[in-house]
């Protein structure tokens, strides 16, 4: 199953770049590549339309909706103008289409440190080309991760402040509702940097 769905029509656009905010949508607002945030990378700003297929070597596509992604500029700076020869298409070694499959299910898996595993030609290619494994991407799938173990836990800890929250009375009430705000704040911005469901 692919990590990303088209969603969007847009109209014909003569400036690829025009695109952006259909793409943004198309992506949920996460790099193709890595899938970082723009609430973790600190805004829209941060992002670029790239090229699936570059436009130096497929001037055909570059204003082509189908081969436009939304992605980080580190990614993006990464991957660039990139593109497998014949020889190495043959041999399985091209970059993962996340509009077509799963990078991190069919070709790499994320180890606990944060680092990515190669499991296919398509998982070593694209990884030495975008580098997935830099420090900057592991720190982000290790702080990810501690936010999936910690989400239920932080539910967990707003349900019990609603049940106080009921019994209580007065300026206990006011804490107990101060606190719950607090945590379903923390809950929130965790879904938000992380995109957790």
């Amino acid at each position: 199953m692919a990590l990303f769905a088209r969603r969007e029509n847009p109209p014909a656009k003569s400036n690829y770049r025009e695109y952006k905010p259909f793409l943004r949508s198309d992506f949920l607002a996460r790099c193709a590549y890595c899938e970082r945030t723009e609430d973790y990378l600190g805004g829209e700003e941060t992002f670029e339309v790239e090229h699936f297929k570059p436009k130096s070597k497929f001037p055909g596509l570059i204003c082509a909706y189908h081969n436009l992604y939304y992605a980080c500029r580190g990614c993006n700076g990464h991957k660039w103008e990139t593109w497998p020869s014949e020889d190495q298409i043959a041999r399985g070694q091209r970059f993962a289409d996340p509009c077509v499959e799963d990078p991190y299910v069919h070709h790499l898996r994320e180890r606990e440190d944060g680092a990515v595993e190669e499991l296919t030609e398509c998982g070593i290619y694209s990884n030495s080309h975008i580098r997935l494994g830099r420090p900057e991407l592991r720190r982000w799938r290790r702080l990810r991760s501690e936010a999936r173990r910690d989400l239920p836990k932080l539910n967990a800890v707003a349900r019990l402040l609603e049940q106080l929250m009921v019994a209580s009375e007065g300026s206990d009430r006011d804490a107990v509702t101060e606190q719950l705000g607090a945590i379903r704040r923390r809950i929130e911005e965790s879904k938000l940097r992380f995109s957790i469901e």
